[in-house]
């Protein structure tokens, strides 16, 4: 069966046990934070698809690797997958369910890229300016890269801003190129 479709259903029926006990709020931040323990500790993913390591290993590994307080719920629902043998998709479950909670509350995802740290003032003006265009809530993840040299990127959902100064250079050197191209 498709990981992908196995990913959608566990993290639907997640969110309406969810819904039903009015913990989705919680396990949505549970979900965020055990995505970055799966980003940032590539080889839980691994361990994970291991067979070799028993049940219980993999349960203790998970709560270990979240370093926070589970709820009841969440730790129902790992022993759920323990149970089904789909621990392995445990990532695409998490980032299913926080796609369907978005959806659910009508929360859009964003990333701010910048190339210094901006105020909170300055993200606040920013974040409600977006959602009065969006009309609804949005969620914005802020990164810091100097690479970008200037300005800023900003992607909500699948749409793409990018008024960095990296973002100009590219352009213009590109149109320079183009140029050339049909000179010679």
């Amino acid at each position: 069966m498709n990981k992908g479709l196995i990913s959608v259903r566990y993290a639907k029926a997640l969110l309406q046990f969810a819904q039903n006990n009015n913990v989705e709020h919680e396990i949505y931040e549970q979900s965020k934070f055990l995505s970055s323990i799966f980003f940032n500790i590539p080889n839980l993913h691994t361990a994970l698809n291991n067979p070799m390591i028993s049940k219980d290993k993999k349960r203790k590994m998970i709560i270990t690797a979240s370093d926070i307080e589970l709820s009841d719920a969440f730790e129902k629902f790992i022993e759920l997958l323990l149970k089904n043998d789909r621990v392995d998709s445990l990532q695409n479950i998490m980032l299913a369910y926080q796609e369907q909670y978005r959806k659910s509350k009508n929360i859009f995802h964003g990333k701010l890229i910048t190339a210094v740290e901006i105020d909170e003032t300055t993200t606040q003006t920013l974040i409600s300016s977006i959602q009065h265009k969006i009309k609804g809530t949005l969620d914005l993840e802020k990164i810091v890269d100097p690479e970008i040299l200037g300005g800023f990127i900003l992607e909500v959902d699948f749409v793409r801003w990018d008024a960095s100064l990296s973002g100009q250079l590219n352009s213009i050197k590109k149109q320079y190129i183009d140029r050339n191209r049909r000179i010679i």
